[in-house]
């Protein structure tokens, strides 16, 4: 029988998740060393690809091999080359090959696949504000592992597991505070028992415990040239030694360290005090998309009855001191965060495939609800008429705001400009901002509307937009006069064909 997962892609660690037999969700740990969480990180050889913490190992002797935080790239044209072992712009005049952010993220997600067996149906988490790009690129990861996928964002899929924990009730307004490895989501939800209504995200995809660690590497280098007169080589042994000082002063005021390097070993030690004050702009940063989130949904904090805590990251004990003073009054605790956003996927998975399911299972779900909202602005350009300076210019025209709760469908009218006007520049944009200057919004498709010649201008053009909640978007625009349409499918998975994304991709994944 096809097993239904759902499945954390991180940019750090990553994990898979099933319902048991009863309906509860279930990490799936590693076949070879029993971890519930796999590391995200990739070894490309020659004829193999490493996935996980022997990754991490092989970087010490071909650091060039070894990709880290491909998920932050997820939306960006560029590759990863093993000369330069790092992502470079792709120069389509001279492609130089190397592995795109999806082939990489696809490694990932059959290195997890086979932690069970016959997985054929997905649900895939993602940042609340990942770009409809990074979602294509992430669907097609999946259609190179083989996977049947549909996302959900993490924020949301967190809500659904808190909300089904037994013993734990959720009500009224809540705040979800998402720290991971690389990237920070804040969403506010309405729950009322299993019934989740999100309201907003804010969040920042650059900002995360990687960015701790990295303060830690320039502690430890600062205080090394000053005692010893030489500079550390950043490399990944000194990343592994930050990352372990950064867990230790979650449960101890400071730590000490022997630090081996060009000018000899040297004991270091650094205070929890020190540390936090080196990430104080990260943590203005939080505090400020708090903030931006709180006034989204129209909110203060007395407002949010429960602050709910999601990925590794908010273990730094100082994340917990500046909820509660943001909120006034403490996060719930006692929930692994490194699982909950699994969990929720695979609940979700459920809610997707009831058919594929159990009694118990159905009876385990049978009352949860979700519904989502729209993470961008989405709109198309189009020409106005600017009567103060006698001139027509090109703007942005927002067809869905940023908010508004899917599935949704949308449509505005817009009119020909010029008699004689033979066609129509119809284009999708996105921006995180309620945006109406062209050049502060991304195009993310174009085409062309031929229309009948001859015209007096002011002829009708309708422009619909329809979002469903897997983040598949339907964009029609239509000569009413005529009925010719142009219309978008902007479905991810549909985008590029297995025989091109498979490129240069044949390994044994180990």
């Amino acid at each position: 029988m096809e097993k239904i997962v759902g499945i954390d892609l991180g940019t750090t660690f990553s994990a898979i998740a099933i319902l048991d037999d009863l309906g509860n969700p279930e990490v799936l740990p590693s076949i070879e060393n029993n971890n519930r969480i796999t590391r995200s990180v990739v070894y490309i050889g020659k004829d193999k690809a490493i996935v996980g913490s022997k990754a991490i190992d092989a970087a010490i002797t071909e650091p060039n091999r070894v990709v880290f935080r491909a998920k932050l790239e997820m939306q960006n044209d560029v590759v990863f080359s093993t000369k330069e072992g790092k992502f470079i712009k792709v120069d389509k005049k001279k492609q130089a090959g190397g592995y795109t952010p999806s082939q990489i993220s696809s490694l990932i997600l059959s290195k997890l696949k086979g932690y069970t067996s016959e997985v054929k149906k997905v649900i895939i988490t993602t940042p609340a504000l990942f770009a409809q790009a990074a979602r294509s690129a992430t669907l097609d990861a999946a259609k190179l592992a083989k996977l049947d996928a549909e996302l959900i964002n993490e924020p949301t899929a967190a809500v659904l597991h808190y909300a089904n924990l037994p013993g734990v009730k959720l009500g009224g307004r809540v705040l979800v505070f998402d720290l991971g490895g690389g990237t920070f989501d804040v969403t506010i939800a309405n729950v009322n028992g299993k019934k989740i209504d999100v309201i907003t995200s804010a969040g920042d995809q650059h900002l995360g415990g990687e960015d701790f660690d990295q303060k830690i590497v320039e502690i430890i280098d600062k205080k090394y040239q000053k005692a010893k007169g030489g500079n550390l080589d950043k490399d990944i042994k000194l990343r592994q030694t930050a990352e372990k000082i950064k867990k230790i002063l979650s449960t101890k005021s400071k730590v000490e360290e022997i630090i081996d390097g060009p000018k000899g070993p040297h004991k270091i030690e650094i205070s929890r005090e020190e540390f936090e004050e080196s990430i104080s702009t990260y943590i203005e940063k939080i505090k400020m998309l708090m903030e931006e989130a709180l006034e989204k949904a129209k909110c203060k904090p007395s407002n949010i009855t429960q602050t709910l805590l999601v990925g590794g990251s908010t273990r730094v004990p100082l994340m917990v001191k500046i909820i509660t003073s943001v909120m006034k009054k403490a996060p719930i605790k006692g929930v692994n965060v490194d699982e909950a956003v699994a969990c929720g996927a695979a609940i979700y998975a459920g809610l997707q495939n009831q058919s594929s399911l159990n009694t118990a299972q159905k009876k385990a779900i049978s009352q949860v609800t979700l519904n989502d909202v729209c993470n961008f602005y989405f709109g198309t350009l189009a020409v106005v008429k600017n009567t103060e300076k006698d001139s027509a210019d090109l703007i942005n025209a927002i067809l869905i705001p940023r908010d508004t709760k899917l599935p949704c469908s949308k449509t505005e009218t817009f009119v020909t400009i010029e008699d004689g006007q033979d066609r129509v520049d119809c284009s999708v944009t996105q921006s995180a901002g309620e945006e109406t200057d062209r050049d502060f919004v991304n195009i993310i498709k174009e085409g062309e509307l031929p229309l009948p010649k001859g015209r007096p201008k002011g002829q009708e053009i309708k422009v619909t937009f329809s979002y469903d909640k897997s983040g598949a978007m339907h964009c029609k625009f239509q000569d009413v006069k005529s009925g010719k349409n142009m219309e978008f499918d902007l479905r991810p998975k549909e985008l590029k064909s297995t025989d091109e994304l498979s490129k240069n991709l044949d390994f044994k994944i180990e």
